[in-house]
């Protein structure tokens, strides 16, 4: 039986093929588009089988990349056999496809739309049900808001949430749901990032101490490189005003792909329990400082690749910031925008 799984939502397909596996006593393997013999093992399977033999189910977990001639050809298989499963997971099938398949069943698993707030809380407690972390509708109302529309994200805090609580999800506070999520979703490099431009200094002193120990001195900079191009992205998109609504901080976070508790903490948004006062950063800094910071920052990679010491390189970087980078670039850096490109510094044309 071929068993066609369509729509968008990938994590539904997972939990979909996870939930048969689990049920049936069979072998199962991924078949991926890269792999040379597919078709001559499928085709091999549906002949093979016999009445002693053990069930079989295969997954096709990217049928779109599939070249056309390959699809033809799978198309024409006889895969009809009860103790033979075929999943295949893909955006949509054609015609063409219902037509050429015998036997098949067809499961429709779609996100529903960015929008649909109401079809969210429904997909988490539905997907806590199915994952083994229940939850109710008024705690998946408090996950959504802090993760939005994001099946991967949810299923993650979800999972974290469940373990946090010793299996009393519904017991936890909106302040500890919030806590929990916001917690593990700024990494300490990120709050490198934050306590600079939050003017807690003696934090980020500290910071650079412990994480020179920990990571590579172009990943701790390449991070701290994102702080500042992330929030140079919010102040472009966002309106320059002292107080934001959540549905106004998510419109931002989708719009510019930084996570939403980043994108509330940038725009001054105070979490219940937070124990630091939050900065509007929209309000303390403008275009030309942030960039500033950046190029600053492209400087300082290119130093500590030739041997320059990252510990004394940060220490410098604050106290330019401080000094709002007063004569800190010659003229050749004045007017070039950098970004980062996988961890890399490239320079906008």
């Amino acid at each position: 039986m071929v068993i066609f799984l369509i729509g968008n939502s990938e994590l539904q397909k997972e939990l979909y093929v996870k939930s048969f596996i689990s049920e049936q006593n069979c072998e199962y393997r991924k078949i991926f588009s890269d792999e040379d013999n597919k078709l001559a093992e499928l085709k091999n399977a549906s002949q093979s089988l016999g009445l002693f033999s053990e069930k079989k189910a295969y997954d096709i977990v990217d049928f779109d990349e599939w070249p056309k001639k390959e699809k033809d050809e799978f198309f024409n298989l006889d895969l009809g056999r009860n103790d033979l499963t075929i999943f295949v997971r893909t955006e949509k099938l054609g015609k063409e496809a219902k037509k050429s398949v015998e036997g098949i069943k067809i499961v429709e698993l779609e996100k529903p739309k960015e929008w649909e707030e109401d079809k969210w809380i429904d997909f988490i407690v539905s997907t806590g049900d199915k994952i083994g972390t229940p939850c109710s509708k008024e705690t998946a109302e408090k996950i959504f808001k802090l993760t939005g529309p994001d099946e991967y994200a949810i299923i993650s805090e979800l999972q974290k949430l469940y373990i946090y609580s010793n299996g009393q999800l519904d017991k936890m506070t909106p302040s500890e749901i919030e806590d929990v999520i916001y917690k593990r979703t700024i990494s300490r490099l990120d709050e490198l990032g934050f306590s600079i431009t939050e003017e807690r200094f003696e934090s980020a002193y500290k910071l650079i101490d412990e994480l020179v120990e920990e990571y590579e001195p172009v990943l701790i900079v390449s991070s701290l490189a994102r702080h500042f191009i992330d929030l140079l992205n919010i102040t472009v998109v966002a309106e320059k005003k002292l107080k934001f609504s959540w549905p106004e901080i998510s419109e931002i976070s989708k719009i510019t792909g930084v996570q939403i508790p980043k994108t509330a903490r940038y725009l001054g948004f105070k979490f219940k329990g937070q124990t630091n006062d939050p900065r509007n950063h929209l309000i303390s800094y403008n275009f030309k400082y942030i960039n500033n910071a950046i190029k600053n920052l492209y400087r300082i990679d290119r130093e500590i690749k030739i041997g320059g010491n990252v510990r004394v390189l940060l220490y410098k970087f604050i106290e330019d910031f401080k000094s709002n980078f007063i004569d800190d670039f010659n003229n050749s850096e004045g007017g070039k925008f950098y970004n980062l490109n996988n961890g890399q510094f490239k320079e906008m044309k």
